[in-house]
């Protein structure tokens, strides 16, 4: 276990045998109302103001917390040794925690076995993590940032996530469903209709629900690209607010390409539509929403949105298209990406390590140890397909020997990186691999990934 070196306001140390800091105050001499002060912080301990540890290049850790020295609780499950220390202010941890310690996790190196499939498949870089009760198992990470260059992928890197955004969007809305703002019926017509006064009349009864399920008769993505909406999407400028309602218009002053309720069509419409409810009854961009409500709450300080890496630089992953059979970076700017208004539907970056924590959220049980945003009924409601189908709120769901049960999986894709994730709530395991390219035409980002879990789940999971 690390020992760590407290920022505080007071002088720290570290009492022999003890792995949790102590405060200490400096001793006071010579006056007569030190038993007095010695009573107060003795009773009333300095709380840090932070924390800070030195960590081990390359090495993996989980952050432990304690209220009372005598028992410790998980505070945060994949800490990466990819800097000399890791600090954290006090205030990113609930107030009763005194004490923090940092413990040396075991975790097998997937780097061989993913360098193979990597090299099988073409692609530029592949990374996959495993975790099991809030525990990394197995994580790794080869390849390179950007074809051709020479900068590694680390395993601290960011990934874009495509649709498996679309989960969060659903995850943000049970949210808002529990504190009354909206509910799984609410419609389009009573949350937007005012600021679309000629939607037509098959929208306005269009639920949340049926958004999130791909069941609202939104168009697909080849029905957007025909009807020439998706290049005026493209072309939109200005606030995101007002990108958002041109799409809503362009596509809700026209019936539905489907009756809603009907039946299964997936749509990145559907969820932008859904995120731009969420953002009416709550008043705030879908962007804040989730930064403040699912990424803060679960730890996930690396989640953004769109490419990960700046601008004429390599510091983290570029995406990749495959050009004449070969790996060709995008450099980040506005074709690195879809438009930034189909956020709620896929533009989600992150590490492995914070989209393990989002994972691991839904892998818990309702009522289990952990962040609880949502109530009970919610977290399964996310988690049901309805009666004959198996597609809920934003996961596939499916049953699987190996899983003991039903699983939860999606893919993302913004066609320039690829995403592959799975949840299996019966053995408290979630794992997901990573590329930086696209399908193409040969499937070979799905296939390289499909490959990895494969392996990750029949050496650490379905036994």
């Amino acid at each position: 276990m690390c020992k760590a070196r407290r920022i505080t306001w007071y002088s720290s140390m570290t009492e022999p045998g003890n792995t949790s800091p102590v405060a200490r105050r400096p001793p006071h001499r010579g006056i007569h109302w030190v038993a007095f002060l010695s009573w107060i912080f003795l009773t009333f301990p300095a709380r840090p103001a932070g924390f800070r540890f030195p960590l081990e290049q390359g090495k993996f850790y989980r952050l432990e917390g304690t209220t009372n020295a005598d028992s410790w609780t998980l505070l945060e499950p994949a800490i990466f040794g990819d800097a000399p220390e890791w600090v954290r202010s006090r205030s990113d941890y609930p107030a009763a925690i005194r004490d923090v310690r940092l413990v040396r996790e075991s975790v097998v190196d997937l780097n061989p076995a993913l360098e193979k499939l990597r090299a099988k498949h073409g692609v530029p870089a592949l990374a996959a993590i495993l975790v099991r009760s809030n525990r990394v198992i197995a994580a790794g990470a080869v390849g390179l940032r950007v074809h051709g260059s020479e900068v590694p992928v680390e395993m601290g890197d960011l990934w874009h996530q495509g649709s498996i955004t679309k989960s969060m969007t659903a995850t943000l809305a049970g949210i808002l469903v529990d504190e009354g703002r909206i509910h799984w019926t609410s419609t389009l017509g009573q949350i937007l209709g005012s600021r679309v006064p000629g939607m037509h009349e098959d929208w306005r009864d269009v639920t949340l629900g049926q958004l999130l399920r791909h069941r609202s008769g939104a168009p697909d993505q080849d029905e957007l690209v025909r009807n020439k909406v998706w290049d005026a999407i493209w072309n939109q400028r200005g606030p995101m607010s007002g990108r958002r309602l041109h799409w809503l218009t362009a596509v809700t002053t026209n019936p539905p390409p489907t009756a809603p309720g009907t039946r299964f069509v997936y749509s990145n419409t559907g969820y932008v539509f859904a995120g731009m409810m969420l953002e009416q009854v709550s008043g705030q961009p879908w962007e804040d929403l989730l930064r403040t409500r699912l990424f803060l709450p679960l730890g996930m300080r690396t989640a953004g949105f769109g490419p990960p890496a700046t601008r004429g630089h390599t510091n983290r992953p570029w995406g990749h298209e495959w050009i004449h059979g070969k790996p060709s970076g995008i450099p980040p700017g506005r074709n690195a990406d879809n438009p930034q208004s189909l956020g709620p539907a896929g533009t989600v970056h992150g590490s492995l390590f914070d989209l393990a924590k989002y994972l691991m959220f839904h892998a818990r049980p309702a009522e289990g140890e952990g962040v609880r945003l949502v109530s009970p009924e919610t977290f399964q409601r996310l988690h049901e397909a309805p009666v004959g189908e198996s597609y809920a709120f934003g996961w596939h769901v499916m049953n699987r020997a190996w899983a003991g049960g039903d699983v939860l999986h999606h893919t993302g894709s913004n066609t320039q990186w690829f995403s592959n994730a799975w949840i299996a709530p019966g053995k408290q395991a979630a794992l997901i691999a990573v590329t930086n390219i696209g399908d193409g035409s040969g499937k070979k980002a799905f296939n390289v990934t499909d490959e990895a879990l494969s392996r990750m789940i029949a050496n650490h999971v379905g036994r």
